[in-house]
């Protein structure tokens, strides 16, 4: 996980990268979504301090300790996830599907990055991992003198099986993204707003959300729910091997949250199926927040005397909802 908002004078300073890698962090962590190890996790940050850090040697450094891994017969991992957040280029055609993420250590006249497609593809073909995942909530802008770079050791197979990755860029080629003060993706009720990545903040609602029709929370279902969130963005995912697919699953729907309030006297609420009419959420006073699954449910109003006041059909879709009855 690396986060970069400090760079040197001539090159604008970020407020929500190393918040990203953080809100990712927790993601990885709780046992309820990623469930990792907190020692498997390395994160970098920049501080603002001197001399500027992380450079890209050090990443590559990082990255190249899965190698030595291997050399002591490792026997691999089930999913390596690359999380980059901070400012963004593009490299010109015909290699415009590789984006960097600029490194603490550039300057305006020469910005360093590190290619993070590059990192991913390699990490993927050596085989090491059943599963890549790579998130890059930068830009991908072509712009000034520029020294894009990955170097890692060659060890690709080229008669290894397809392996399933998903990775997931915030901008297309040559274009921005942007970050803005925006709720907290897990908890929006009880943590204050903070700086993020449009894509990152999206993301995390997504991995715990954004379900397919058997409730898991896939490549395929992930895609469909950053896209309609955000434009511009782009996703490319692979399931492995047409023959027999193993998409990436990344948990099941935590329930999309649905914000209530009340009118027309109601002093509660109840939230019912929409199919066959039974009470889900037991009558409750509002403004009240409630998860559900994707489908449709009702939601009545009741009155200090029990009388419901109002009925409203809902079709809950993932991303949030807000319901007055």
């Amino acid at each position: 996980m690396v986060g970069i908002d400090h760079y040197v004078p001539g090159i604008p300073k970020l407020q929500g990268a190393v918040n990203d890698c953080n809100l990712f962090c927790r993601w990885l962590v709780d046992p309820k979504f990623g469930g990792l190890n907190p020692a498997n996790v390395n994160l970098v940050v920049s501080t603002g301090q001197h001399p500027p850090e992380p450079l890209r040697s050090q990443i590559e450094d990082i990255l190249v300790t899965y190698f030595d891994r291997a050399n002591n017969n490792w026997p691999g991992g089930r999913r390596l996830y690359l999380f980059f957040a901070g400012h963004g280029l593009s490299r010109p055609p015909p290699n415009q599907r590789e984006c960097a993420l600029v490194m603490a250590d550039a300057r305006p006249n020469l910005l360093r990055g590190l290619l993070g497609d590059v990192a991913a593809d390699s990490m993927r073909l050596t085989g090491l991992f059943k599963e890549v995942m790579l998130v890059m909530d930068c830009c991908a802008e072509v712009s000034g003198p520029a020294e894009l770079l990955c170097y890692l050791p060659s060890y690709g197979d080229v008669t290894l099986a397809r392996r399933p990755f998903l990775h997931i860029h915030a901008a297309a080629w040559n274009a921005t993204t942007a970050e803005r003060q925006l709720p907290d993706p897990f908890t929006p009720e009880t943590v204050s707003a903070s700086w993020q990545g449009v894509l990152t903040n999206v993301l995390l609602r997504g991995l715990t959300t954004a379900a397919a029709e058997n409730g898991e929370i896939t490549s395929s279902s992930l895609k469909r729910f950053i896209e309609a969130a955000v434009s511009g963005c782009r996703i490319e995912f692979d399931d492995g091997d047409p023959l027999v697919p193993t998409p990436m699953v990344f948990g099941v729907s935590q329930g999309v949250p649905v914000n209530v309030s009340l009118r027309n006297g109601a002093t509660r609420f109840q939230v019912r199926d929409g199919v066959d009419f039974s009470v889900f959420v037991a009558a409750r006073p509002a403004p009240a927040i409630v998860r559900l699954k994707p489908g449709l449910w009702l939601f009545d109003g009741i009155d200090a005397t029990g009388v419901i006041t109002g009925s409203q059909a809902v079709p809950v879709r993932e991303g949030g909802i807000n319901v007055v009855v």
